[in-house]
């Protein structure tokens, strides 16, 4: 079910994620790309590129990387990319991650989109301070509404047909794709990138594991400068988000951008263990966490089908030890996400690896069905 490991090879905190001591990769070789090179553009060009899907990141944590500015939209994180010396008129370029889970059936599109719009109003407001008047426009969601839904309808409709035809690459025939979009407003460019998701093919996420409390400018301010340790910079794909440890109790609180929860087995030692009662729900002190709308339900479900909840706080020792049985966070934007990789930030780059936990999968399930249940009826 679990097991902790040390990473062949250390992963810095510091530097660009090291690809190669990260598990359960299969690179694509093909991505469908759709660019719109000017702000009539609706519908953008389609082009099918030759290269690894993680290629097209270009994301790096160290300060002389590529990675300039980290903007923090509700659960989406963007990223200023550094493609040449900086400009005298304030010409940006950002970039924003995210998957499709579900089998591709459900996409944050709406997240998405607002995090599009916000950094796109902050380039705007750059452009201005040397006479651009690009922020009227840019600075409306219903601006970003309608392209990005037709680009993103578009690419994935290309990307399904390319899946579909005779020949086609075996390794974009997978359950989720990687969307991947790159916007500036001077000169305008709006392109959005598809590829094979390629980090795990089990609709679950890996995350990083960090000593530190989250910032409380991280509830209304979109600027993240206010993150003086650049934690942020870590919620880099495959990493889903940085997970807060307390240093002094060694117990781990929320993510920055999720609330986050473990499990343990509880039931008798002859029980087969697949009864999602015989596990308990671990979580962090109320006092210590900033709770979501989805952590209530997660609490919800728990009364309402008998699942023991504890707030003793996750033990970062109980779990290099084995004995948790599973780990997820959840947010707005793909409500549970199953932990199959925490990472931990020590000299030994430590990897805990956890399997599929019955009651992490009931969960899921229980929030999945509250998402797609049919409105109520009214008389």
């Amino acid at each position: 079910m679990l097991s902790a490991k040390r990473a062949s090879q250390r992963m810095s905190t510091a530097t660009t994620l090291d690809f190669s001591s990260v598990g359960n990769v299969d690179f694509s070789t093909k991505s469908i790309v759709v660019r719109a090179r000017n702000e009539d553009d609706m519908e953008g060009v389609l082009s099918e590129e030759d290269i690894p899907s993680i290629h097209q990141l270009h994301l790096s944590m160290d300060n002389g990387g590529r990675v300039k500015r980290t903007i923090i939209c509700n659960t989406m994180v963007a990223y200023e990319m550094q493609q040449q010396a900086s400009k005298s008129d304030g010409r940006q370029v950002f970039q924003i991650c995210a998957r499709t889970v579900e089998g591709k059936a459900v996409f944050p599109l709406s997240e998405f989109t607002a995090c599009v719009q916000i950094v796109a109003t902050h380039m705007a407001q750059n452009v201005a301070v040397h006479g651009g008047d690009e922020e009227a426009r840019f600075s409306r969601l219903g601006f970003w509404s309608p392209r990005i839904k037709l680009l993103y309808a578009r690419a994935l409709t290309a990307y399904t047909q390319a899946c579909n035809r005779e020949g086609a690459d075996p390794s974009m025939m997978v359950d989720e794709v990687f969307v991947t979009a790159q916007v500036s407003v001077r000169p305008f460019s709006l392109s959005l990138s598809l590829c094979a998701y390629p980090f795990s093919s089990m609709g679950t996420c890996q995350v990083r594991v960090c000593k530190g409390t989250r910032p409380e400018s991280f509830l209304h301010d979109f600027q993240l400068s206010k993150d003086p340790r650049g934690l942020t910079r870590l919620i880099t794909p495959p990493i889903a988000d940085v997970i807060l440890v307390d240093p002094a109790t060694k117990r781990l609180s929320e993510g920055l951008v999720s609330n986050f929860f473990a499990t343990r087995f509880d039931g008798r030692r002859d029980s087969d263990r697949t009864r999602y009662t015989d596990y308990t729900l671990v979580c962090a002190p109320l006092e210590t966490i900033h709770c979501g709308a989805l952590a209530e339900r997660v609490w919800a479900i728990c009364q309402r089908d008998g699942i023991q909840v504890t707030f003793g706080g996750p033990s970062l020792s109980d779990a290099v030890a084995g004995r948790w049985s599973g780990a997820f966070i959840v947010n707005t934007a793909y409500h549970v996400l199953p932990i199959d990789t925490m990472h931990l930030t020590d000299r030994n780059s430590t990897a805990v690896e956890f399997g599929v936990c019955p009651l992490v999968a009931h969960l899921q399930e229980q929030l999945l069905l509250e998402r797609h249940a049919p409105a109520p009826a009214f008389l």
